[in-house]
């Protein structure tokens, strides 16, 4: 039964406010690693605090034992909490693992376990009383609580001594931080002291809780004076470790302040021997750099370092530091590795080039195109105006039931039509091949060279040709449809320029480089070496009373293969009855 609540239970409760009140202040900071464990330190602290007040509120040995054991629910966890918060805080992030916390709270959950069970054991309570003058409850410890009462001891020296060391490894605005932190540890660990020991003027009474009250106020303190958990250390070690870029902070004494690991790893220096070492000492070899402060202004400079296997680019950004009065307190460097971006630059130009290459043969195309269509122009136009001029006199002979000059007029529309086709024909092989993107594959040639023969049927008729096959077929890499179109302009130029009858010769071999070298041999007149440059040129006929033609044939021919990634070629003495070899090469197929 609680009775009125006594001074003590009104204290007790004040703590517990001002522990949530702490919450309150460091909740905005949440997202701040360490700071997550300090918010669950007050929250233990406040679970802690309104235990002890109720156990003060009622006069009910076992009430009080209950509130006393509740109470551990706090305790248990309040030295961890403190321990992993400055372990964090002091960057020693190694140590704040999930394996770590999980062994961390082993000692602690055993507790609470023997807290809630003492009666069976007396490990934690031997023997417990109430005062009945001041309503305080009275215990002889057991030997577990001597056991967490050193694991706890252990634990808060050990945060202590993160704080401590940590002082050395931080410049002085965190130094000020790191003090107040100090202070706010030291509090509760004096106060729990005193109640253990029994150097309490009010013996019995816990000033543990009570002394968070202060801590609170040190660390409100703190976050509005010194800024806490806006400036931490993280910006020093946990942001600027992760960088990419050097960075470096020199103080208005030419002092190096800090300096992370990307910045010593630029300059292959050590971290002992250059933070708080004078930068003019550090930088001797790097001119460029020292003149860097004495602009006054923030400027930026690009450095390049030659290295053993490579050379980096650097641009360096400097920045001055002031305080609140505008005095110059020191100069922030800032060293971004630029050497992806000159590369960029240089494959840009080189892009740049190979695009001006391309618009130049564009050109070349579109001039190509145009001369071709002027050659043609005639011709085209001829063929319409006969086809035109025809359909008016097959009209006519309709209407005079003139069948023999319908039947004439009518192939002379057919011949030019079947002309105009031709023509168009070969312009849109020309266009295609040199644009259309396709996916090769190991190809088939004896099925394609049958294809192409198939398809030369009625020509092979027309010249009496004789085709010999040489040796076996080797496949290649390319693209079936395209491959031929080759083989039909190479077979049938060599029906018509070779011998009367042609005789002509296929073969292939494999060249040892990866390609294979398709070939056919004609028996006709050749083709002198000053004019081999000019055959695969468009609208080339180097024997226009021999064949008809539009000279395109040879064109396709080599567009297609270089697109394939091949080559063409002639070989010809220019005598007359030795023939010509024309070749084309392709990748060897890699799969059957």
């Amino acid at each position: 039964m609680f009775d009125f609540l006594p001074l003590n239970s009104i204290i007790q409760l004040i703590t517990a406010i001002a522990a949530i009140g702490t919450i309150g202040l460091l909740w905005k900071f949440r997202q701040t690693f360490e700071v997550r464990f300090l918010i669950f330190l007050e929250l233990f602290v406040a679970i802690w605090a309104i235990s002890y007040a109720l156990e003060f509120s009622t006069s009910e040995l076992q009430e009080k034992l209950f509130f006393s054991q509740l109470s551990y629910l706090g305790i248990a966890f309040i030295p961890v909490c403190f321990f992993f918060f400055t372990t964090s805080f002091s960057q020693k992030f190694h140590l704040v693992s999930k394996r770590n916390i999980i062994l961390t709270l082993i000692v602690p959950i055993v507790t609470l376990i023997l807290v809630f069970s003492n009666p069976l054991h007396h490990l934690i309570w031997q023997d417990y009383r109430i005062d009945s003058s001041t309503n305080i409850l009275h215990y002889e410890h057991g030997f577990w609580f001597w056991i967490f009462y050193v694991y706890t001891f252990v634990l808060i020296v050990y945060g202590i001594f993160n704080l401590i060391s940590s002082i050395s490894h931080f410049t002085s605005f965190y130094r000020k931080q790191i003090r107040i932190l100090l202070i706010a540890a030291f509090i509760p660990v004096i106060a729990n002291l005193m109640y253990v020991f029994k150097l309490n003027p009010f013996p019995g009474f816990d000033w543990t809780p009570v002394s968070f009250v202060l801590t609170g106020l040190v660390i409100a303190l703190g976050i509005f004076r010194y800024k806490i958990f806006e400036l931490i250390p993280l910006a020093q070690e946990k942001l600027l470790d992760t960088m990419n870029d050097g960075v470096m902070v020199v103080n208005a004494n030419g002092i190096i302040e800090a300096a992370n690991p990307a910045l010593l790893k630029i300059f292959h220096l050590n971290k002992k021997e250059t933070i708080h070492t004078p930068f003019q000492l550090i930088f001797q070899n790097y001119p460029e750099i020292l003149k860097m402060p004495d602009s006054g202004n923030d400027k930026h400079i690009d450095l390049k370092l030659n290295e053993a296997n490579e050379t980096r680019f650097y641009q360096i950004k400097l920045s001055t530091i002031v305080n609140q009065l505008g005095q110059l307190n020191g100069h922030l460097f800032i060293f971004n590795d630029i050497t992806s971006i000159r590369a960029a630059e240089q494959k840009l130009k080189q892009k740049n080039k190979l695009l001006k290459a391309e618009i130049r043969k564009n050109e070349k195309l579109i001039d190509d195109l145009d001369a071709y269509a002027h050659t043609l122009a005639h011709d085209l136009k001829n063929s319409l105006g006969l086809i035109y001029t025809s359909s008016d006199i097959i009209l006519e002979a309709i209407e005079d039931e003139d069948m023999s000059l319908v039947e004439e007029y009518s192939k002379v529309v057919q011949e030019s039509a079947l002309k105009t086709i031709k023509v168009t024909n070969e312009l849109l092989k020309m266009a295609t091949a040199g644009h259309e993107d396709v996916e090769t594959a190991s190809v088939d040639m004896e099925r394609v060279y049958n294809a192409a023969i198939k398809q030369l049927a009625p020509t092979i008729e027309e010249y009496h040709a004789e085709l010999t096959i040489k040796n076996d077929w080797i496949n290649a890499e390319a693209y079936a449809p395209w491959l031929e179109e080759v083989w039909v302009n190479l077979l049938s130029n060599a029906m018509k320029y070779g011998g009367d009858p042609p005789k002509i010769v296929v073969g292939c071999e494999d060249d040892g480089n990866g390609m294979v070298k398709f070939w056919i041999k004609d028996n006709g007149d050749g083709i002198p070496g000053t004019q081999h440059h000019k055959i695969f040129r468009k609208h080339t006929r180097l024997q226009p009373d021999k064949a008809t033609g539009y000279g395109l044939g040879l064109s396709i021919v080599k567009r297609i293969t270089e697109k394939l990634g091949g080559e063409v070629g002639v070989e010809s003495s220019g005598q007359k009855g030795a023939g010509a070899v024309f070749y084309f090469k392709l990748p060897l197929a890699t799969q059957e």
